[in-house]
Protein backbone atom coordinates (compact mmCIF):
# COMPACT_ATOMS: atom_id res chain seq x y z
CA UNK A 1 0.00 0.00 0.00
CA UNK A 2 1.08 3.43 -0.83
CA UNK A 3 2.04 5.54 2.30
CA UNK A 4 -0.52 8.04 0.65
CA UNK A 5 -3.30 5.28 0.52
CA UNK A 6 -2.25 4.23 4.54
CA UNK A 7 -2.08 7.60 5.50
CA UNK A 8 -5.90 8.36 4.42
CA UNK A 9 -7.25 4.87 5.86
CA UNK A 10 -6.19 6.20 9.29
CA UNK A 11 -7.09 9.66 8.73
CA UNK A 12 -10.52 9.46 6.87
CA UNK A 13 -12.39 7.55 9.61
CA UNK A 14 -11.46 10.09 11.80
CA UNK A 15 -12.02 13.16 10.06
CA UNK A 16 -15.62 11.61 9.11
CA UNK A 17 -16.86 12.44 12.61
CA UNK A 18 -15.35 16.17 12.02
CA UNK A 19 -16.27 17.13 8.89
CA UNK A 20 -19.29 19.38 8.05
CA UNK A 21 -21.46 17.62 6.06
CA UNK A 22 -24.21 18.96 3.86
CA UNK A 23 -27.69 17.61 2.63
CA UNK A 24 -27.49 18.84 -0.99
CA UNK A 25 -25.25 18.33 -3.72
CA UNK A 26 -24.45 20.73 -6.20
CA UNK A 27 -24.68 20.52 -10.06
CA UNK A 28 -22.67 23.10 -10.58
CA UNK A 29 -24.14 27.69 -5.44
CA UNK A 30 -26.16 37.86 11.96
CA UNK A 31 -23.74 38.94 13.88
CA UNK A 32 -20.64 41.24 11.37
CA UNK A 33 -17.81 39.25 13.04
CA UNK A 34 -17.68 35.74 13.64
CA UNK A 35 -16.72 34.46 17.46
CA UNK A 36 -13.12 34.44 15.58
CA UNK A 37 -12.19 37.62 18.30
CA UNK A 38 -13.42 36.26 21.03
CA UNK A 39 -10.77 34.39 23.14
CA UNK A 40 -13.14 31.82 23.73
CA UNK A 41 -14.39 29.23 20.97
CA UNK A 42 -17.82 29.71 19.77
CA UNK A 43 -20.03 27.13 17.64
CA UNK A 44 -20.86 28.31 13.95
CA UNK A 45 -24.10 26.76 12.98
CA UNK A 46 -26.48 29.75 14.42
CA UNK A 47 -25.08 33.01 13.64
CA UNK A 48 -27.75 34.79 16.26
CA UNK A 49 -26.86 32.78 19.44
CA UNK A 50 -23.56 31.48 18.52
CA UNK A 51 -21.96 34.47 21.03
CA UNK A 52 -24.01 32.24 24.07
CA UNK A 53 -22.71 28.44 23.20
CA UNK A 54 -18.96 26.97 23.59
CA UNK A 55 -17.33 24.30 22.56
CA UNK A 56 -17.57 21.08 25.34
CA UNK A 57 -14.44 19.49 26.12
CA UNK A 58 -14.92 16.22 24.26
CA UNK A 59 -15.76 18.12 21.20
CA UNK A 60 -12.02 20.00 21.70
CA UNK A 61 -10.45 16.84 22.27
CA UNK A 62 -12.22 14.41 19.31
CA UNK A 63 -10.76 17.54 17.11
CA UNK A 64 -7.14 17.11 18.94
CA UNK A 65 -7.04 13.72 18.15
CA UNK A 66 -7.45 14.12 14.67
CA UNK A 67 -5.92 16.68 14.24
CA UNK A 68 -2.78 14.56 15.58
CA UNK A 69 -3.52 11.82 13.07
CA UNK A 70 -4.53 14.25 9.91
CA UNK A 71 -1.05 16.38 9.82
CA UNK A 72 0.66 13.60 9.37
CA UNK A 73 -1.83 11.97 6.54
CA UNK A 74 -2.12 15.11 4.20
CA UNK A 75 1.79 15.60 5.13
CA UNK A 76 2.93 12.21 4.10
CA UNK A 77 0.02 12.50 1.03
CA UNK A 78 1.58 16.00 0.02
CA UNK A 79 4.81 13.88 -0.94
CA UNK A 80 3.05 12.34 -3.71
CA UNK A 81 1.87 15.55 -5.43
CA UNK A 82 2.47 15.09 -8.98
CA UNK A 83 1.59 17.28 -11.03
CA UNK A 84 -0.05 21.26 -10.38
CA UNK A 85 -3.37 19.88 -11.09
CA UNK A 86 -2.86 17.77 -7.87
CA UNK A 87 -4.62 18.29 -4.73
CA UNK A 88 -3.11 16.62 -1.74
CA UNK A 89 -5.61 17.78 1.03
CA UNK A 90 -8.41 15.58 -1.25
CA UNK A 91 -8.88 13.22 1.80
CA UNK A 92 -11.01 16.45 3.10
CA UNK A 93 -13.72 15.50 0.91
CA UNK A 94 -12.52 12.02 -0.75
CA UNK A 95 -15.15 11.90 -3.74
CA UNK A 96 -14.10 12.44 -7.18
CA UNK A 97 -12.12 13.52 -9.16
CA UNK A 98 -10.14 12.10 -6.06
CA UNK A 99 -6.59 13.90 -6.10
CA UNK A 100 -6.04 15.32 -9.49
CA UNK A 101 -8.22 18.45 -9.77
CA UNK A 102 -8.35 19.99 -13.47
CA UNK A 103 -8.69 23.24 -13.78
CA UNK A 104 -9.69 25.63 -16.55
CA UNK A 105 -9.74 29.11 -16.50
CA UNK A 106 -12.33 31.80 -18.51
CA UNK A 107 -12.68 35.09 -19.47
CA UNK A 108 -16.47 35.66 -19.50
CA UNK A 109 -16.43 39.68 -19.04
CA UNK A 110 -12.95 40.83 -20.19
CA UNK A 111 -11.36 42.68 -17.55
CA UNK A 112 -13.99 42.32 -15.25
CA UNK A 113 -15.48 38.54 -14.82
CA UNK A 114 -13.27 35.44 -14.68
CA UNK A 115 -13.81 31.80 -13.87
CA UNK A 116 -12.09 28.89 -12.27
CA UNK A 117 -13.70 25.42 -12.95
CA UNK A 118 -13.03 21.99 -11.50
CA UNK A 119 -14.91 18.84 -11.61
CA UNK A 120 -16.38 17.49 -8.16
CA UNK A 121 -19.35 14.09 -7.58
CA UNK A 122 -19.58 10.62 -6.39
CA UNK A 123 -20.13 7.14 -8.39
CA UNK A 124 -18.63 8.94 -11.64
CA UNK A 125 -21.66 11.57 -11.26
CA UNK A 126 -18.69 14.53 -11.50
CA UNK A 127 -20.23 17.58 -12.80
CA UNK A 128 -18.78 21.16 -12.94
CA UNK A 129 -18.17 23.31 -9.86
CA UNK A 130 -16.90 26.77 -10.50
CA UNK A 131 -15.61 30.02 -8.74
CA UNK A 132 -15.98 33.55 -10.16
CA UNK A 133 -13.53 36.08 -9.66
CA UNK A 134 -14.50 39.74 -10.02
CA UNK A 135 -12.48 42.57 -10.69
CA UNK A 136 -12.87 45.15 -7.92
CA UNK A 137 -13.24 48.89 -8.82
CA UNK A 138 -10.59 50.31 -7.59
CA UNK A 139 -8.04 47.40 -7.58
CA UNK A 140 -8.27 44.13 -6.50
CA UNK A 141 -10.10 40.69 -6.59
CA UNK A 142 -13.37 39.28 -5.20
CA UNK A 143 -13.35 35.53 -5.39
CA UNK A 144 -16.66 33.68 -4.78
CA UNK A 145 -17.37 29.86 -4.00
CA UNK A 146 -13.06 28.76 -4.30
CA UNK A 147 -12.23 26.16 -5.70
CA UNK A 148 -9.22 23.62 -4.81
CA UNK A 149 -6.71 25.92 -4.33
CA UNK A 150 -3.79 23.71 -6.79
CA UNK A 151 -0.66 24.97 -7.66
CA UNK A 152 -2.46 25.77 -11.34
CA UNK A 153 -5.51 27.22 -9.70
CA UNK A 154 -3.69 29.60 -7.54
CA UNK A 155 -0.87 30.51 -10.46
CA UNK A 156 -4.51 31.71 -12.51
CA UNK A 157 -5.47 33.91 -9.65
CA UNK A 158 -1.95 34.82 -9.71
CA UNK A 159 -1.97 36.11 -12.92
CA UNK A 160 -4.98 38.24 -12.31
CA UNK A 161 -3.16 39.68 -9.08
CA UNK A 162 -0.65 40.64 -11.49
CA UNK A 163 -2.74 42.57 -13.78
CA UNK A 164 -5.92 43.94 -11.15
CA UNK A 165 -4.11 43.64 -7.59
CA UNK A 166 -4.04 41.00 -4.86
CA UNK A 167 -7.80 39.12 -3.85
CA UNK A 168 -9.12 41.37 -1.32
CA UNK A 169 -12.52 39.23 -0.64
CA UNK A 170 -13.05 35.61 -0.32
CA UNK A 171 -16.63 34.59 -0.36
CA UNK A 172 -18.39 31.55 0.76
CA UNK A 173 -21.72 31.54 -0.68
CA UNK A 174 -23.16 28.40 0.72
CA UNK A 175 -23.30 26.41 3.19
CA UNK A 176 -23.05 23.44 0.98
CA UNK A 177 -19.63 21.13 2.18
CA UNK A 178 -18.67 21.23 -1.64
CA UNK A 179 -17.53 24.78 -1.51
CA UNK A 180 -17.37 25.39 2.05
CA UNK A 181 -14.53 22.69 2.20
CA UNK A 182 -12.60 24.27 -0.51
CA UNK A 183 -13.07 27.94 0.39
CA UNK A 184 -11.23 27.96 4.14
CA UNK A 185 -8.23 26.22 2.58
CA UNK A 186 -8.15 28.87 -0.07
CA UNK A 187 -8.36 31.73 2.11
CA UNK A 188 -5.45 30.59 4.18
CA UNK A 189 -3.45 31.24 0.84
CA UNK A 190 -4.61 34.72 0.65
CA UNK A 191 -4.00 36.13 4.55
CA UNK A 192 -4.91 39.45 4.01
CA UNK A 193 -8.13 39.08 2.65
CA UNK A 194 -11.27 39.58 4.17
CA UNK A 195 -13.12 36.42 4.33
CA UNK A 196 -17.13 36.02 4.32
CA UNK A 197 -18.90 33.44 4.49
CA UNK A 198 -22.89 32.36 4.10
CA UNK A 199 -24.99 33.06 7.37
CA UNK A 200 -26.54 29.16 8.88
CA UNK A 201 -22.60 27.31 8.48
CA UNK A 202 -22.79 24.00 10.85
CA UNK A 203 -20.79 20.92 11.18
CA UNK A 204 -21.75 17.05 11.76
CA UNK A 205 -22.08 15.28 14.32
CA UNK A 206 -19.80 18.15 16.42
CA UNK A 207 -20.57 21.33 15.66
CA UNK A 208 -16.95 22.86 15.28
CA UNK A 209 -16.25 26.89 14.52
CA UNK A 210 -15.50 28.29 11.31
CA UNK A 211 -11.38 28.15 12.47
CA UNK A 212 -11.78 24.09 13.27
CA UNK A 213 -12.69 23.54 9.57
CA UNK A 214 -9.74 25.64 8.07
CA UNK A 215 -11.48 29.19 8.22
CA UNK A 216 -9.41 32.06 8.98
CA UNK A 217 -9.91 33.90 12.56
CA UNK A 218 -11.43 37.16 12.06
CA UNK A 219 -13.75 35.11 9.07
CA UNK A 220 -17.06 37.28 9.34
CA UNK A 221 -20.80 36.42 8.11
CA UNK A 222 -22.41 38.04 5.16
CA UNK A 223 -24.05 41.03 6.40
CA UNK A 224 -27.82 40.49 6.58
CA UNK A 225 -28.68 43.45 4.29
CA UNK A 226 -26.69 46.15 2.53
CA UNK A 227 -26.90 48.99 5.37
CA UNK A 228 -24.08 51.56 4.24
CA UNK A 229 -22.69 51.20 8.21
CA UNK A 230 -21.81 47.15 7.38
CA UNK A 231 -21.59 46.86 3.74
CA UNK A 232 -18.06 47.03 2.88
CA UNK A 233 -17.23 49.89 0.87
CA UNK A 234 -15.28 47.76 -2.14
CA UNK A 235 -18.75 45.97 -2.88
CA UNK A 236 -20.71 49.32 -3.13
CA UNK A 237 -18.08 51.05 -5.65
CA UNK A 238 -17.66 48.17 -7.24
CA UNK A 239 -21.65 47.76 -8.57
CA UNK A 240 -22.09 44.63 -6.24
CA UNK A 241 -25.28 44.29 -4.42
CA UNK A 242 -26.37 41.06 -3.05
CA UNK A 243 -29.74 38.72 -1.28
CA UNK A 244 -29.17 36.09 1.08
CA UNK A 245 -31.97 33.03 0.62
CA UNK A 246 -31.92 31.49 4.06
CA UNK A 247 -30.53 29.73 6.18
CA UNK A 248 -32.85 26.99 6.09
CA UNK A 249 -32.21 25.14 9.72
CA UNK A 250 -33.86 21.53 10.60
CA UNK A 251 -32.06 18.28 12.19
CA UNK A 252 -31.43 17.00 8.46
CA UNK A 253 -29.08 19.72 7.78
CA UNK A 254 -29.07 22.91 6.22
CA UNK A 255 -29.62 25.21 2.74
CA UNK A 256 -28.60 28.70 2.91
CA UNK A 257 -27.10 30.81 -0.31
CA UNK A 258 -25.69 34.56 -0.98
CA UNK A 259 -26.21 35.26 -4.62
CA UNK A 260 -24.61 38.48 -6.16
CA UNK A 261 -25.61 40.89 -8.88
CA UNK A 262 -22.10 42.72 -10.76
CA UNK A 263 -24.36 45.73 -11.93
CA UNK A 264 -21.41 47.03 -14.48
CA UNK A 265 -21.65 43.68 -16.29
CA UNK A 266 -25.34 42.40 -15.51
CA UNK A 267 -24.20 39.31 -14.19
CA UNK A 268 -25.76 37.24 -11.24
CA UNK A 269 -23.81 35.13 -9.61
CA UNK A 270 -25.57 32.29 -7.49
CA UNK A 271 -24.41 28.65 -6.49
CA UNK A 272 -26.99 26.33 -6.07
CA UNK A 273 -30.03 27.62 -5.73
CA UNK A 274 -30.41 27.91 -10.09
CA UNK A 275 -29.26 25.14 -11.90
CA UNK A 276 -28.15 25.08 -15.86
CA UNK A 277 -29.35 22.28 -17.76
CA UNK A 278 -27.17 22.08 -21.18
CA UNK A 279 -27.12 19.48 -24.21
CA UNK A 280 -23.22 20.61 -24.73
CA UNK A 281 -20.39 18.63 -22.40
CA UNK A 282 -18.70 21.01 -20.19
CA UNK A 283 -15.61 21.66 -21.09
CA UNK A 284 -13.52 20.49 -18.40
CA UNK A 285 -14.69 16.46 -19.25
CA UNK A 286 -11.90 17.62 -22.35
CA UNK A 287 -9.35 16.43 -19.71
CA UNK A 288 -10.93 12.88 -18.27
CA UNK A 289 -13.81 11.97 -20.13
CA UNK A 290 -13.85 8.34 -18.24
CA UNK A 291 -17.06 9.26 -15.96
CA UNK A 292 -18.86 10.06 -19.75
CA UNK A 293 -17.51 7.10 -21.02
CA UNK A 294 -18.80 5.07 -17.77
CA UNK A 295 -22.21 6.66 -17.85
CA UNK A 296 -22.49 6.03 -21.42
CA UNK A 297 -23.33 2.58 -21.48
CA UNK A 298 -26.30 0.38 -21.12
CA UNK A 299 -25.46 -2.79 -20.00
CA UNK A 300 -22.04 -3.76 -17.92
CA UNK A 301 -20.87 -5.46 -20.87
CA UNK A 302 -21.42 -2.65 -23.54
CA UNK A 303 -18.01 -1.54 -25.31
CA UNK A 304 -17.97 2.15 -25.61
CA UNK A 305 -15.71 3.89 -28.04
CA UNK A 306 -14.85 7.92 -27.34
CA UNK A 307 -16.64 10.12 -29.46
CA UNK A 308 -18.72 13.02 -29.70
CA UNK A 309 -22.22 11.00 -29.95
CA UNK A 310 -20.61 9.13 -26.37
CA UNK A 311 -19.97 11.85 -24.47
CA UNK A 312 -22.69 13.48 -24.83
CA UNK A 313 -24.85 10.71 -24.25
CA UNK A 314 -23.39 10.05 -21.24
CA UNK A 315 -22.92 13.54 -19.98
CA UNK A 316 -27.43 13.88 -19.65
CA UNK A 317 -27.04 10.69 -18.33
CA UNK A 318 -24.87 12.37 -15.53
CA UNK A 319 -27.16 15.40 -15.83
CA UNK A 320 -30.52 13.14 -14.63
CA UNK A 321 -28.22 11.23 -11.63
CA UNK A 322 -26.90 14.68 -10.38
CA UNK A 323 -30.17 16.08 -10.39
CA UNK A 324 -32.35 13.38 -9.12
CA UNK A 325 -31.74 11.10 -6.23
CA UNK A 326 -33.63 7.83 -7.56
CA UNK A 327 -34.77 8.72 -11.26
CA UNK A 328 -37.83 6.15 -11.47
CA UNK A 329 -36.74 5.31 -14.99
CA UNK A 330 -33.54 3.87 -14.12
CA UNK A 331 -33.84 0.08 -13.55
CA UNK A 332 -31.07 -0.76 -10.66
CA UNK A 333 -30.10 -3.71 -10.25
CA UNK A 334 -29.91 -5.82 -6.92
CA UNK A 335 -26.57 -5.49 -4.85
CA UNK A 336 -25.73 -9.30 -5.13
CA UNK A 337 -26.50 -9.44 -8.94
CA UNK A 338 -24.29 -6.46 -9.29
CA UNK A 339 -21.14 -8.04 -7.81
CA UNK A 340 -21.63 -10.71 -9.79
CA UNK A 341 -21.91 -9.45 -13.16
CA UNK A 342 -19.09 -6.77 -12.72
CA UNK A 343 -16.65 -7.03 -15.48
CA UNK A 344 -13.67 -4.91 -14.75
CA UNK A 345 -12.09 -6.25 -17.97
CA UNK A 346 -14.44 -3.87 -19.86
CA UNK A 347 -14.46 -0.96 -17.57
CA UNK A 348 -12.20 -0.91 -14.03
CA UNK A 349 -13.89 2.57 -12.32
CA UNK A 350 -15.59 1.04 -9.34
CA UNK A 351 -14.15 -2.50 -9.28
CA UNK A 352 -16.11 -3.01 -12.84
CA UNK A 353 -19.43 -2.73 -10.99
CA UNK A 354 -22.19 -1.00 -13.55
CA UNK A 355 -25.19 -1.18 -10.83
CA UNK A 356 -27.90 -0.37 -13.30
CA UNK A 357 -29.35 -2.04 -16.65
CA UNK A 358 -30.37 0.61 -18.93
CA UNK A 359 -32.43 4.25 -19.34
CA UNK A 360 -35.66 3.66 -20.19
CA UNK A 361 -36.51 7.05 -21.16
CA UNK A 362 -36.27 9.17 -24.32
CA UNK A 363 -33.05 11.35 -22.94
CA UNK A 364 -33.48 14.15 -25.46
CA UNK A 365 -37.18 14.49 -24.18
CA UNK A 366 -36.24 14.15 -20.48
CA UNK A 367 -33.30 16.89 -21.17
CA UNK A 368 -35.89 19.73 -22.63
CA UNK A 369 -38.38 19.00 -20.37
CA UNK A 370 -35.47 19.78 -17.42
CA UNK A 371 -34.26 22.89 -19.44
CA UNK A 372 -38.18 24.07 -19.25
CA UNK A 373 -38.11 24.05 -15.22
CA UNK A 374 -34.85 25.57 -15.23
CA UNK A 375 -35.91 29.09 -16.90
CA UNK A 376 -39.16 28.83 -14.70
CA UNK A 377 -37.33 28.78 -11.84
CA UNK A 378 -35.08 31.24 -12.70
CA UNK A 379 -37.23 33.64 -13.16
CA UNK A 380 -39.32 32.84 -10.07
CA UNK A 381 -36.28 33.71 -8.55
CA UNK A 382 -34.84 36.66 -9.91
CA UNK A 383 -38.39 38.36 -8.34
CA UNK A 384 -37.98 36.26 -5.14
CA UNK A 385 -34.41 38.04 -4.19
CA UNK A 386 -35.87 41.69 -5.75
CA UNK A 387 -33.74 41.72 -8.64
CA UNK A 388 -36.32 41.27 -11.05
CA UNK A 389 -36.70 43.68 -14.25
CA UNK A 390 -33.32 43.84 -14.67
CA UNK A 391 -31.18 42.42 -17.93
CA UNK A 392 -27.91 40.70 -17.95
CA UNK A 393 -26.48 37.11 -17.87
CA UNK A 394 -26.95 34.61 -15.47
CA UNK A 395 -23.87 33.15 -14.37
CA UNK A 396 -22.97 30.36 -11.74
Amino acid sequence: MAPSMLASSIFLPVMALLLPFSPTIAFHTSPLTSSASSSRLYKSSSPSDSSDESISRREFNAFGFALALGLPAASMNSMYTRTPSDYPLWPLLPVGPYKRKKTIFNTVVPDSIYTLEQKFGILNVQVPIRSTIVALKGGGLFVYDPVAPTKEATAMIDDLVKKHGPVKHVVLGSVAIEHKVYAGIFSQKYPEAAVWVQPGQYAFPNDLPLEFVGFPRGTRMIPSSMDPEVYPEDWKRSGLEYATLGPFISRDGAFGETVFYHGPTKTLLVTDTVVEVSKEVPAIFADDPAPLLYHARDTVSDIVEDSEDVRQRGWMRIVLFGLFFNPKDIDVKETDVALRERRPDINPDFAGIYPWVGFLFCLQYSLSCMQVHFFIFFNCLINCIGLGGRQGCLFF
